[in-house]
């Protein structure tokens, strides 16, 4: 599998970013996946990516499964291992991720960067920081942001 990082602080954009371009890749299925506290997994099929939060999704573009990880894995308080190996359990075995990342992991036991390198190869990882405009997503600073992000997954599924 290869993947992309979206490194960044708290608040500086990366949930935001990653999904815009889950919305420029026009997926033809979007699954929410949930992790309950019991530790059983399941899958909801969601109309559009505005109807999911901050978390992981799979969705499906080219007939290709694309792992969203847009909640970094240590505010969701999931290892990336966990949340990979959750994924396939359901079947779903990805052929790309694009994983968020703090840029700092202060949890204990999550190194997320060294974790996704038994599961595949980096082809991109970026740091983001906020755009200071309550307007950003007009700026042209975020749309070529998420168009280089959009256009490199496109090219490696």
């Amino acid at each position: 599998m290869k993947y992309i990082i979206v490194k960044g602080a708290r608040s500086s954009g990366k949930a935001e970013t990653i999904h815009e371009v889950c919305r420029r890749l026009k997926p033809e299925v979007i699954r929410k996946v949930y992790f309950s506290e019991s530790g059983k997994v399941s899958l909801e099929q969601v109309a559009n990516i505005t109807d999911s939060n901050d978390g992981t999704l799979v969705i499906t573009v080219r007939q290709k499964n694309v792992l969203i990880v847009s909640g970094a894995p240590t505010q969701q308080r999931k290892s990336i291992t966990n949340i990979i190996e959750s994924v396939e359990k359901l079947d779903l075995k990805p052929d790309f991720a694009i994983v968020a990342m703090r840029g700092l992991e202060k949890l204990k036991d999550f190194a997320t960067s060294k974790e996704l390198e038994k599961f595949g190869k980096c082809i991109y990882e970026t740091k983001i920081w906020r755009i200071p405009s309550n307007k950003y997503n007009l700026t042209e600073e975020w749309n070529k942001r998420v168009s280089y992000l959009t256009a490199i997954t496109l090219h490696n599924i």
